[in-house]
């Protein structure tokens, strides 16, 4: 018995893991029967195709199916991991030809049935119809798929976590890799259905987290991004207030060459003595990713994000004087219900102020299974799209003046791609997959000995 299989994975970097640890318990059984992983998807030789799905949004979640569909009229035996299954159309699902598994989230139990179970090995398809049937739709509806969807993550990469297995590193050649410390949330945003789709949060006790910081140095991996649906909260499930710093000072205490970034810091979590205690730390990136959603006190409460701006004022003016090196992230959404040209200005107002290296745009998505889909003073399209292009004219023009600033100056970072003439190069302050890449001349790059794929290298821009 062949077991061939390819996957794809739709939304956010923290869905991968578990899409690749699943791929990694598949092959774990690699000794008890003949497995074939295949990158692309649409070979001819793949039998299943695991589909790791999202359902974050409506959108999201037609895209998922949409995908399903897809490879289910080009006759691959499917798969479905993901969130998509908490809030699934029984109807759709019904209607698939060739649907093979449903995996609950984390239910890794359910894999060596996947491959073993007899049930699902008599899935029998009319063999002589499946060519023809794939020729016909093969060359068609992979263009229709694409421009449907907008774009592919069929070559994304990603990382594998649980909370005592073992794991891959494949973003470790890039010089990086993610440190799950959560999972979950429990911050019942009211735009968002996390929380529905993903259960209370969970932190990992500090200990298990240490002993993977260890393995990730012994694969030589230079940065760790850690990660979590809120990393401010980390261990607050178990105890009445957060303990993110006390599991920093233990990864501090690690030897080695290493740094750590943090990303995904809600606001409600941080104050002057988080930061002041940051600061110390001499493996941290000074990386600080704090969604805001937005900075008027009315539209906030909607979203029930209930913190202080004035508190915000202040920890950021403190980034700013503090740290000579530092990234500011954040991400905004425009035309919340109730949203006036007033909340608009104080934001454009607060864009302008702090300057902020990168910035998530979002216009306000109308999602049917969040509360916020019930609140009244909803705003018109065509005066949300006019407050999205304002606040997007304003950020290229601090972008631009950032670019231009740094001109002639000289960074540090790690290569991600080259060629003959060139490099491609993320800035050691940048963080990978969000953030943009310098294309850089090898003639303004210091190189190193050894230079290649992962070198950390000086370079001008």
């Amino acid at each position: 018995m062949t077991f061939k299989f390819a996957s794809i994975n739709l939304g956010c970097n923290k869905n991968l893991v578990d899409l690749e640890f699943t791929i990694w318990e598949i092959l774990k059984f690699s000794d008890r029967i003949n497995i074939e992983y295949f990158e692309d998807p649409e070979d001819e030789n793949v039998d299943h195709v695991i589909i790791n799905t999202c359902g974050f949004l409506s959108t999201a979640r037609e895209e998922s199916e949409q995908t399903i569909k897809y490879f289910d009229d080009l006759w691959k035996k499917i798969i479905i991991l993901g969130c998509y299954i908490s809030v699934k159309n029984d109807e759709f699902l019904s209607s698939l030809k060739n649907l093979y598994k449903i995996i609950p989230f984390v239910n890794y139990s359910a894999i060596e049935d996947l491959l073993f179970d007899s049930k699902n090995s008599k899935i029998s398809l009319n063999k002589d119809n499946i060519q023809d049937l794939k020729k016909n739709l093969k060359e068609n509806k992979l263009k229709d798929y694409l421009e449907k969807i907008g774009w592919s993550q069929l070559d994304k990469k990603a990382f594998i976590w649980k909370w005592d297995e073992t794991r891959a590193y494949i973003n470790a050649p890039f010089g990086y890799e993610y440190l799950k410390i959560a999972e979950w949330c429990d911050n019942n945003c009211t735009f968002c259905i996390i929380p529905k789709i993903r259960w209370r949060q969970k932190s990992r006790p500090i200990v298990d987290i240490i002993s993977e910081v260890n393995t990730m140095i012994s694969y030589w991996i230079k940065e760790i991004e850690i990660i979590a649906q809120d990393t401010t909260r980390y261990w607050a499930d178990i105890y009445d207030s957060p303990k993110l710093i006390e599991l920093l000072e233990e990864i501090e205490k690690i030897g080695w060459d290493f740094k750590y970034r943090l990303l995904y810091m809600y606001p409600d979590n941080l104050s002057l003595a988080t930061l002041e205690k940051l600061k110390s730390f001499k493996r941290f990136i000074p990386y600080f990713d704090i969604p805001f959603q937005h900075i008027s006190e009315k539209i906030l409460k909607r979203m029930w994000r209930y913190y202080n701006t004035s508190e915000i004022h202040n920890f950021l003016d403190y980034i700013k004087s503090n740290f000579e090196d530092y990234h500011l992230r954040t991400a905004f959404i425009i035309w919340f219900p109730w949203e006036t040209d007033e909340d608009q200005n104080i934001l454009l107002d607060f864009l302008e102020k702090y300057e902020f290296d990168s910035v998530a745009l979002f216009q306000y998505h109308d999602e049917p299974l969040a509360p916020s889909f019930k609140l009244d003073g909803k705003i018109e399209d065509s005066v949300s799209a006019g407050r999205v292009n304002e606040a997007d004219e304003l950020i290229q023009k601090i972008y631009d003046k950032k670019q231009k600033n740094d001109k002639w100056k000289t960074f540090s970072g790690y290569v991600m791609d080259f060629d003959s003439k060139k490099a491609i190069i993320r800035r050691e302050l940048k963080a990978p997959e969000i953030d943009e890449y310098d294309e850089v001349k090898m003639n303004k790059i210091i190189k190193t000995e050894d230079f290649d794929i992962g070198s950390f290298v000086e370079y001008r821009v």
